[in-house]
């Protein structure tokens, strides 16, 4: 007997197979909505100029291959901590911060479920719906997996979290998407940002917070309003950052893991824990990605172009977003679309059944998960006028 026998089949990837049958659709009119990477006009997902110029810039400057130790580059860690916490909050001179390079935003939401397992976490509740990987990462690690009310009405439904959430027990873990949620699209506002660290407090809950999608909402700074309203009223939190869409740099892997503790001494002992998950899965964290983003946030040039870039990238979303919205009011004569209009980032869900997905992709070409998810970054503006009135007909 084969030593794989034990093992039977696991179902393919539905969206990595919503991609291939894309590409091989051979009609002249069909619509990819289902892409989950950022697309500019020409239908490509660019290298931004900073990157370049501090890819180029690194390289010329490179000596050496070595390692650069577990927590990876130290400058990266810095710059990250910053954009989370703020450069002036007590907890960066205090010791109450913790910092590790990542492969990436998963490498990042590893490491925090990992630690929520050696802190004692069981299970581990998720936002209904969610990023489907949140789930995988749970699972992956052994620990049962809980949902909460999220979405109602096109607009977060504050109410049922809430309820939903207050049937966890203390020590359950909890994971809440940063700004520009996937699949919906739909944010917290700092007012329920600051409920959520009040219940998660209260019930003692370990927070894994996934920012994903930093300064494609409203801004830089904007968008973290609400992550640290939840960390000043929670008092502690663990976070997983990605560099994947905001710098383009989805192949590179670059994440970053970071903790927010009451104490020193228990930020001090979670180090010790996250270096060791560290060194028993990937030993040391990539550093070209990581590299790359210390570059453009070391140099006040560099900086600035990144910034002009991602607010290009930002601005080109919520113009698509807007059309989108006001095609599908006009074509369906109500107002229920125009929910789109309030949300951010490159997601939102449509209303739509399984079946209606389905027979959008056989009947109309039109690409997108059964969960009725779609990536606004996606569209052309010529497309919009042509795809409301295809989704019109579903929508009504």
């Amino acid at each position: 007997m084969s030593h794989f026998s034990p093992l039977s089949t696991l179902p393919p990837d539905a969206l990595l197979g919503l991609m291939v049958a894309y590409r091989t659709d051979e009609r002249t009119e069909k619509f990819d909505l289902g892409v989950g990477v950022y697309k500019d006009e020409a239908g490509e997902t660019p290298i931004l100029s900073a990157v370049r110029k501090a890819e180029a810039r690194m390289i010329a400057a490179q000596a050496t291959k070595v390692y650069e130790g577990p927590r990876g580059n130290t400058d990266f860690c810095a710059h990250i901590e910053r954009f989370v916490f703020g450069k002036d909050h007590p907890a960066l001179v205090e010791g109450r911060v913790l910092s590790f390079t990542a492969p990436g935003g998963c490498g990042a939401l590893f490491l925090g479920t990992g630690l929520m397992r050696r802190m004692g976490t069981r299970r581990v509740w998720v936002s209904k719906p969610t990023w489907p990987n949140h789930p995988n990462v749970v699972k992956s690690l052994g620990l049962e997996v809980k949902d909460y009310a999220y979405a109602r009405d096109g607009g977060f439904y504050r109410l049922g979290a809430l309820a939903d959430l207050s049937a966890a027990e203390p020590g359950d873990g909890v994971i809440l998407q940063g700004p520009c949620h996937n699949p919906t699209g739909i944010d917290p506002s700092t007012d329920d940002w600051r409920e959520l660290g009040r219940i998660c407090r209260e019930k003692s809950l370990i927070a894994l917070l996934d920012v994903a999608y930093h300064g494609f909402a409203a801004g830089l700074e904007e968008d973290m309003a609400g992550i640290r309203a939840f960390m000043e009223e929670a008092g502690e939190a663990l976070i997983a950052y990605s560099c994947s869409k905001n710098f383009g740099l989805y192949r590179e892997r670059t994440g970053a893991f970071l903790a927010l503790g009451k104490t020193a001494e228990g930020i001090a002992a979670a180090t010790t824990h996250v270096a060791d998950m560290g060194r028993a899965t990937w030993s040391m964290p990539p550093a070209h990605g990581a590299g790359i983003v210390a570059t453009i946030l070391g140099d006040a040039e560099l900086r600035a172009e990144w910034e002009a870039e991602l607010t290009s990238m930002r601005e080109r979303m919520i113009g698509l977003r807007t059309s989108l919205s006001d095609a599908l009011v006009t074509k369906t004569g109500s107002n229920a679309l125009g929910a789109l209009k309030t949300q951010n980032g490159m997601f939102s869900q449509l209303p739509l059944s399984v079946e209606d997905t389905v027979r959008l992709r056989e009947a109309d070409g039109v690409y997108m998960p059964a969960s009725g998810r779609i990536n606004i970054a996606g569209l052309h503006p010529r497309d919009i006028p042509r795809l409301s009135e295809i989704l019109a007909r579903y929508l009504v």
